[in-house]
């Protein structure tokens, strides 16, 4: 019994030791003539590719109600943004065009729409729609203006016009008959911001209109509520870490001025610690813990979901200590596995998790991001401690000579 406790401490011991050197975790960018490439993403990407056509999206819609469209929309935005910078004779950058295509045409079939009401006023809802015509706004984006397909061209400007149609209705248009999520009808305005990057501008005066239709129907925090009636807009359910993790990736690309303000209402109030590492709440200070599919597993209040996005949403804003110390804990107790040039997470058992990492982590496509290295400092004070108790117990358990 005591060599059998030596050995569990032991096991510990080591566990401890892993995830202190994974918390160092840096990826590995590579520097070609084409452009520089994070290896790392597209060792996740090649994963995902095998698990994508062998039907992951079909199994994962057996399990979330948007499963399908979900992981092919993650799946795709996050090969654009890894190959955007590319030339487009590129070889990396083929395959990342192929491949969101690919995607993009399984969005735009019937099983994509299977689960979607045609009959709304938003054709197929605003998750749907979004979705579909974000990707396809960013599909267009990262291709030479000579090469955009003509069908493609048409086909986001006709989604886009809908999508402004109804936004003048209602700011938050519905998903499904009935039920409307604030995060869904950010996506189908960022399409509209998207449309006037790349077209020519004609729907400023409508994202205007949505920015004040949204700043009139926020939550007690000042922050865009997680779930609203239709229409009228009024609150059903408060922020959450999830949604709003997901939506400032995308309000910022609408109005960067007005989306860092909610920036720092979100750290305010979900962000915090466990064990001296960051992580991204659920639910906001002093709210009732709440964990459903849309948050994933939750933790002592930290939320998967809100925290693997949450790593994107960092970044995105400029606070790169905080992005590498998510980005290092997810490395670290993510389970991360790499093998004949795939990588995936937690046993490549959730294909919808590994495409959020993946998501985020894309961020890094051209170059490392640096922070301060202070934020390891409480996590690596308690697993000393532990460690010296557990050597402790190492050494108390040997076994005893006999008289």
């Amino acid at each position: 019994m005591r060599r059998l406790g030596q050995a569990v401490l032991v096991c510990l011991l080591l566990g401890i030791g892993y995830l202190n050197t994974r918390l160092y975790y840096r990826p590995h960018v590579t520097y070609t003539a084409a452009g520089p490439v994070n290896e790392d993403v597209l060792h996740q990407l090649r994963f995902l590719k095998v698990q994508m056509h062998a039907g992951a999206a079909e199994e994962m819609q057996e399990i979330y109600p948007e499963g399908y469209v979900y992981l092919h929309a993650l799946y795709s935005l996050t090969w654009i943004e890894l190959v955007k910078h590319l030339a487009p004779t590129n070889l990396v950058y083929r395959e990342g065009r192929r491949e969101s295509a690919w995607s993009l045409k399984a969005i735009d079939s019937s099983v994509g729409r299977q689960v979607f009401d045609s009959e709304l006023p938003l054709p197929y809802g605003a998750f749907y729609q979004g979705w579909h015509t974000y990707i396809l706004g960013r599909y267009l984006a990262m291709q030479p203006v000579a090469q955009r397909s003509g069908p493609d061209v048409a086909r986001f400007r006709r989604q886009c016009a809908q999508i402004a149609q109804v936004l003048k209705e209602s700011p938050y248009p519905e998903s499904y008959r009935g039920a409307a999520w604030p995060a869904d009808g950010l996506l189908c305005v960022a399409s509209l911001a998207w449309h006037d990057r790349i077209l020519p501008g004609r729907y400023r005066p409508v994202i205007r209109q949505w920015l004040q239709a949204a700043e009139t129907r926020l939550d007690s925090l000042g922050l865009i509520p997680h779930q609203v009636q239709p229409h009228s807009g009024r609150v059903l359910e408060a922020a959450r870490g999830s949604s709003q993790s997901q939506l400032l990736n995308f309000l910022l690309e609408v109005d960067s001025v007005y989306a860092r303000q909610h920036f720092t209402r979100y750290k305010a109030y979900f962000l915090t610690k466990r064990f001296g590492l960051p992580g991204i709440r659920e639910a906001a200070n002093e709210a009732a813990e709440v964990a459903d599919i849309d948050s994933g597993p939750v933790i002592l209040g930290i939320g998967g979901a809100a925290s693997i996005v949450g790593r994107r949403t960092m970044q995105r804003y400029g606070d790169t200590t905080t992005a590498v110390g998510l980005r290092n804990s997810i490395e670290a107790f993510g389970l991360p596995f790499q093998r004949h040039g795939q990588k995936s997470y937690l046993f490549g058992q959730l294909p919808i998790a590994d495409a959020f990492i993946a998501w985020g982590n894309v961020l890094e496509s051209r170059q490392e991001i640096a922070g301060a290295t202070g934020w390891r400092a409480g996590f690596q004070l308690l697993s000393g401690l532990l460690a010296g108790l557990l050597f402790w117990g190492i050494r108390w358990l040997r076994p005893r000579p006999v008289d």
